[in-house]
């Protein structure tokens, strides 16, 4: 049986940003030592581990790009770890962990990590025996790691920008909606649903479940600048969605709902993708709620920047991501609510994409007393 101790955090003024305190690292004295320095926040990182930690790669964010650190440890893991944060809403705060011998004698490495964010905790990973560590003194986030590599993740610290971080936000639970629900019809529209809200009235807070009818030009599109606009509409949901892929995104082709009615769209995009992926919703059980992804350069031309890669979430997961996420980061995330279609820019690339989204204005759990108070 090991005992358990805590480990008190070394903390040494950073030298590389004004602000960074540096904790550690802890662990071991074997290894080479290694400093991913400093950046704007961590978006994922990737683990694998045996009898202990063995290697770890970090996809930092600096300023909204996303960049990937190198890996530091060595290589013979048999299980692999991803631990994805909703980077930027999701903020990594503090690590804790634990560090001892492979065996009953012999160099200390990194047994396991445990990871935490403002809105919860991941982990841990690896085997929590030995002695413990953690860098949960004072309030900040964590926006770098440091620590010695061998044939293990030797040691291991951390670099924190010490700060107030703001709490996750809270999900939308009431609406304000129109006080008066006056109907007018869009003459001309190329939308197929044309009931809008036409006049704006005193607003009312009401706990009901309110939708609002899509806006023709939602969030986005997000990518580069080149290539020919599209856009598929709107419609009542996404039965399916294929994309094929090569060193960037190729091409996108939807399958929607109207009504009970399928409904394809046209192929958006090349034909030189040399992977094919399908996205497949339980329409209309599951329903699409964010799109995210990276854009960036293909063959570091700064004149052609197209959609790398590609992730769905829907109200039973995540699908994805599709691509390398690599480049500038995006996120149809705003407010609560379904992708009702999609519009871009495309050519040999994906080189845009956008979504319509149809919002929920409230707590979609309604209540016979709210519905009364709405329709009244």
């Amino acid at each position: 049986m090991f005992k358990v101790s805590f480990q008190t955090p070394e903390k040494l003024p950073s030298n590389v940003v004004e602000g960074v305190i540096t904790y550690g690292p802890w662990g071991g004295n074997g290894g080479t030592k290694f400093d991913d320095g400093t950046y704007t926040g961590v978006r994922q990182i990737t683990l694998s581990r045996n009898v202990g930690i063995v290697s770890i790669k970090v996809c930092y964010d600096r300023n909204g790009q996303a960049h990937w650190g190198s890996k530091h440890g060595g290589t013979g893991g048999f299980k692999t770890e991803r631990i994805m944060f909703d980077y930027p809403s999701e903020i990594l705060t503090h690590v804790t962990g634990t560090f001892g011998p492979l065996m009953y004698i012999g160099p200390n490495v990194i047994k396991s990590l445990t990871f935490y964010t403002n809105k919860g905790k991941h982990g841990p990973y690896g085997d929590e025996q030995g002695p413990s560590f953690s860098n949960k003194i004072n309030e900040g986030k964590i926006v770098g790691f440091h620590g010695k590599e061998g044939l293990f993740l030797d040691a291991f610290g951390v670099h924190v920008m010490e700060a107030k971080v703001p709490p996750p936000k809270p999900p939308l639970s009431r609406a304000i909606i129109q006080g008066e629900r006056t109907i007018a019809e869009i003459d001309n529209s190329p939308w197929s649903n044309k009931l809008v809200l036409a006049k704006r009235g005193p607003i009312e807070e009401v706990a009901c479940s309110v939708v609002k009818e899509p806006a023709p030009c939602g969030p986005g599109p997000w990518g580069g600048d080149g290539g020919r606009p599209w856009d598929d509409g709107v419609y009542s949901g996404i039965k399916q969605i294929y994309i094929t892929k090569s060193d960037a995104i190729c091409s996108i082709q939807v399958e929607y709902d109207r009504n009970g009615q399928s409904v394809w769209s046209v192929k958006h995009g090349g034909h030189d993708g040399t992977t094919t992926n399908r996205v497949k919703l339980d329409d209309p059980h599951e329903v699409l709620n964010c799109i995210s992804g990276y854009y960036g350069t293909i063959n570091n031309d700064e004149q052609l920047k197209v959609v790398k890669s590609l992730t769905f979430n829907t109200s039973r997961g995540k699908y994805g991501p599709f691509g390398e996420e690599k480049g500038t980061y995006f996120t149809s995330t705003i407010t609560e609510g379904k992708v009702v279609g999609f519009h871009g820019r495309s050519s040999s690339y994906l080189n845009a994409i956008g979504v319509h989204m149809q919002h929920w204005l409230g707590n979609q759990r309604t209540t016979k007393r709210s519905l009364f108070k709405f329709f009244s």
